[in-house]
């Protein structure tokens, strides 16, 4: 099995006025990500947490080693579903993923969970284990729209999660035109990304707005909006 490839991870949090700021700035010096048609994409993702709300309490705590898993999904488009599990180790990170059909969406959304010892990827079977062992279930739906930049010295990736808002039936997932509950402090947050080392421009571009750097993670941010 491959070894996880971690790669360093930073977050901050941004008010609307200075991320339309920033957003404005990075057009002009960095490229965007090349598949990206257009100026970004709308992301939908389903986050479970165990009964008693364990990486929930490890992002609030700070602890040094999370585990978090998902489900996402890209501009509503139900062919191509991704389960994805991140672990995050101080501040550097890693993500497996694997392909799911909206079939075996729904089944995982029903509580049927079988099928997934039969799928090749580890992180089917790491998923199940999370799911019979720690009592996994879906919690909240998270959207939001992305602007994604990249810079190929350092393997960067910035991008900037805009318009966040939250729903709280997770067996809607598979449904078009959610009626969200939109973040009512409207934060916007940044997410950097690199291997071995981030070039120097970067972080001058990124100082100018003085961004707050933070933890917390989308998908605190939609626990909290619908009251935990």
């Amino acid at each position: 099995m491959k070894e996880p490839c971690y790669r360093h991870e930073l977050k901050y949090l941004l008010t609307p006025k200075k991320a339309e700021i920033l957003s404005k700035r990075l057009e002009k010096f960095l490229p965007r990500d090349p598949h990206v048609r257009g100026k970004g994409y709308t992301i939908r993702s389903l986050y479970f947490d165990s009964f008693n709300d364990e990486a929930l309490q490890d992002n609030l705590m700070g602890a040094p080693v999370r585990e978090k898993f998902r489900i996402r999904l890209y501009e509503e488009d139900f062919t191509l579903i991704r389960l994805e599990k991140k672990v995050k180790h101080l501040s550097q990170g890693f993500k497996e993923s694997g392909i799911l059909t909206p079939l075996e969406t729904g089944w995982i959304l029903e509580g049927r969970y079988e099928f997934l010892k039969e799928k090749k990827e580890r992180v089917f079977l790491d998923f199940y284990m999370a799911l019979r062992g720690k009592l996994l279930r879906p919690k909240v739906i998270v959207t939001y729209d992305r602007e994604p930049y990249m810079w190929k010295a350092g393997n960067v990736r910035i991008t900037l999660d805009r318009n966040i808002r939250f729903y709280r039936e997770p067996k809607s997932f598979l449904k078009k035109n959610l009626c969200c509950l939109p973040d009512e402090k409207e934060k916007a947050l940044l997410e950097v990304k690199y291997d071995g080392f981030l070039p120097s421009f970067i972080p001058a571009i990124l100082s100018g707005e003085n961004p707050l750097q933070s933890a917390h993670s989308k998908y605190v941010l939609g626990r909290f909006a619908l009251d935990y």
